[in-house]
């Protein structure tokens, strides 16, 4: 369910900036939302993997550790969520 709503809503924000419109904050949601998501899927990953899950020799791992980058990268999920208040005008 939430995979859907990620990529329906990066579907929606990407219309959004090709009509020309300003998606400042709608861009810094669907970064939050999907980078906060994916940390989220990911825990829950884990444990069904059992030891493997945290072993470097499986994907599983490598894809914990990738999925992380993204609360760090392209700004974090604090400055998102500044992004967002600013917008917002809190």
């Amino acid at each position: 369910m939430n995979v859907e709503i990620m990529r329906t809503y990066t579907y929606r924000v990407a219309w959004l900036y090709d009509q020309g419109k300003k998606i400042h904050k709608e861009a810094a949601m669907v970064k939050l939302f999907t980078a906060e998501t994916l940390q989220g899927i990911l825990s829950s990953a884990m444990p069904i993997h059992g030891g493997y899950g945290y072993m470097m020799e499986y994907p599983i791992q490598r894809f914990r550790w990738d999925g992380r980058l993204f609360t760090i990268t392209e700004g974090t999920s604090e400055i998102q969520r500044l992004i967002i208040a600013r917008e917002l005008d809190l």
